[in-house]
């Protein structure tokens, strides 16, 4: 499928996967829930000031100054513009009273995390570059005294939080001004030859388009840059980013954090955050964004503990972020393009990655052309419900759940995940919907279509953590896998990858055990930790499968453990495994796979049988218009 790339624009189109939204609506509800007797009204507007009274009149000129002035109850009204400020939340509303920032229409208040630099100066030496003072240092931590400039350890340049864009599209960052000069030497070939130079995406398909190379000097105090094309950048509009936190509060500020605040109709763009560091962040208990869009940050871009509805998030440099804390709620968002710099896959990646959280929903998302998962619970997710949900051509699994138990996971769509549609395409066990050392997860009615495997488990437990019910040795155990299709994908239709001794030496395993019969004795030494998938308590039956291409239908084990055994048929497997006893191979009869319309027929065997989603939107991926609801 080709990539999707959307523009804000009318919202004249919706899809039925998402809901309309009015201005005027949402100010009757906030008037209907709050007492107007105690609340206040603040109004921002870029021709404001500080020093006045924040009325319509008099209004405020910085959102910081209304933020600081609201409580609970009080209302802060945005007027059309660009705020180029940070927003540091300090103050709670109640469950009756919450406080809310709106923007006034939705749509039309940019909360930017970059300044406007002016004044370059070209640079010593033959290529184009150009420099100004700079002051500004990023640090996630320090040590004896010297800035952390760069998150996680081993991503030196891609961890960094700086950021600079021409004529809104961003360079990449450059190591040191020696590494300026040989861009340019390979740049300038293409320049002299009249053609446009080319900067190409650090992971293919995501990110940019890009159009020169910076090089922050915090040592020297100097910010260079290269513009692909040569060109002298007091040409453009050339900004950086010099806030890392644009709106909000973090754990750092204040481990309490912020209480029934609400936030609509925004748009953050650009912040110098690190990977794991929201740009956007409401910490704390209870809050709500709806109808924004974040965009464009350097590293993570948002976090709400409590609920985000109609949200966009896209084309950050790493996770995009969402709804977290205890009973979250995500529900009719799109995260799409997040996780575009090459940062360990394994750490973090994703649109979206949670961890140890209690009960929680994603409703109506939408997770497409992300690095790493589309969505990824690792480490104590619990009792969190997955539910028509689309995963489209991430560069790992769609759903990706590790060291997790009792989720649920049903009438969802998985498409063209791990198959290199962007990214380097996935690892060993990705799937559609992967289950990895987890536990009591039900996974029913999903659709899984032309992802390099459909439905799989990863096996490589125990993996021991303390949790809040006591220490758990996660493994798959218990696992409900009925009523799914898993069709067309071009591995196998059922991976259970079971990484376990059960299916015998691993190959870093055979010096120490040079027989198998050898193996087979230590195995006996450690019972808890040999896993026989048919004795882990797993219901697998009610399924629809079907491949065209002549390929093995399932894998039992990993390839590189001797006992691992592939099924050509289904009735193989149930034989061996007893898995399966009510399953079919048989054609779904989706309507047009290669048009992405993946309803089912109406008179599809897998609709009958209550097999997969069945209706899924026609149109999988909405436009951000649409979903965002501003008018134009």
């Amino acid at each position: 499928m080709a990539m999707k790339r959307f523009v804000l624009g009318p919202a004249s189109a919706r899809s039925p996967l998402l809901l309309p939204f009015s201005f005027a609506l949402f100010v009757a509800m906030l008037c209907a829930r709050v007492p107007c007797v105690s609340a206040a009204t603040y109004v921002v507007a870029p021709s404001g000031s500080d020093s006045n009274t924040g009325t319509l009149a008099l209004p405020f000129q910085t959102i910081a100054k209304a933020a600081g002035a609201a409580h609970a109850g009080d209302t802060v009204i945005v007027k059309a513009g660009v705020y180029r400020e940070a927003v540091h939340l300090r103050n709670s509303g109640t469950t009756g009273a919450p406080i809310k920032f709106v923007a006034d229409p939705p749509g039309s208040v940019l909360v930017s995390g970059a300044d406007v630099e002016t004044d370059w100066q070209r640079a010593s030496g033959d290529a184009p570059i150009y420099e100004i003072n700079w002051d500004h240092v990023f640090a996630i931590d320090w040590n004896a005294g010297k800035p952390i400039e760069f998150h996680p350890d081993d991503a030196p340049l891609w961890g960094r939080a700086e950021q600079v864009i021409a004529d809104s599209k961003q360079l990449l960052p450059a190591p040191d001004i020696e590494t300026l000069a040989k861009d340019w030497a390979a740049l300038s070939a293409e320049v002299q030859a009249g053609k446009s130079p080319a900067v190409a995406p650090p992971v293919h398909g995501l990110g940019g388009p890009f159009v020169g190379y910076f090089f922050a000097d915090t040592v020297n105090k100097h910010l260079y840059v290269l513009l692909a094309d040569g060109s002298d950048p007091n040409k453009h509009q050339m900004e950086a980013a010099t806030r890392a936190q644009t709106f909000g509060v973090n754990p750092w500020e204040n481990k309490e954090g912020v209480q029934n605040v609400q936030v609509s109709g925004f748009h953050f763009r650009y912040g110098a955050s690190f990977p794991q560091r929201a740009a956007v962040w409401l910490h704390g208990a209870h809050n709500e964004m709806d109808h924004c869009l974040i965009e464009d940050m350097a590293g993570s871009g948002v976090g709400v503990d409590g609920v985000m509805r109609n949200c966009v998030v896209r084309d950050c440099g790493q996770t995009g972020g969402c709804g977290n804390g205890p009973g979250f709620l995500n529900e009719n968002c799109l995260w799409e393009g997040n996780c575009w710099k090459p940062i360990n896959r394994g750490w973090d990646a994703g649109g979206v990655k949670i961890a140890v959280v209690n009960g929680g929903q994603f409703d109506r998302c939408v997770f497409v052309h992300n690095g790493g998962p589309g969505l990824w619970f690792d480490i104590d997710v619990h009792n969190v419900h997955v539910t028509h949900c689309v995963f489209d051509e991430n560069e790992g699994s769609g759903l990706f759940i590790e060291i997790s138990r009792n989720n649920t996971v049903d009438h969802n769509l998985s498409v063209g995940n791990a198959v290199g549609a962007v990214g380097s395409g996935g690892n060993w066990s990705d799937g559609g919907i992967v289950l990895a050392e987890s536990e009591h997860c039900t996974v029913t009615n999903n659709t899984c279509v032309g992802n390099k495997d459909g439905i799989t488990f990863r096996e490589q437990g125990p993996r021991p953590l303390d949790t809040s019910d006591g220490k758990i040795p996660f493994h798959d155990t218990g696992d409900v896998i009925g009523h799914n299709v898993s069709a067309f994908n071009q591995g196998y239709q059922l991976g259970m990858w079971y990484d376990n001794g059960f299916f015998g030496r691993h190959p870093a395993e055979v010096q120490k055990y040079p027989t198998e019969d050898a193996y087979s004795q230590y195995l006996l030494t450690i019972p808890d930790k040999v896993f026989d998938p048919t004795k882990a308590g797993h219901t697998i039956d009610d399924n629809v499968y079907f491949e065209t291409g002549n390929k093995p239908l399932v894998l039992y084990g990993v390839p590189w453990r001797i006992r691992h055994r592939e099924f050509a048929t289904l009735a193989d497997f149930t034989a061996f495994t007893g898995f399966d006893a009510h399953s079919r191979v048989v054609d779904p009869q989706i309507k047009s796979v290669t048009t992405g319309d993946f309803r089912l027929n109406r008179s599809s065997p897998a609709r009958r049988s209550n097999a997969g989603w069945s209706d899924p939107p026609a149109n999988i991926v909405p436009s951000p218009s649409s979903l965002l609801g501003w008018q134009s």
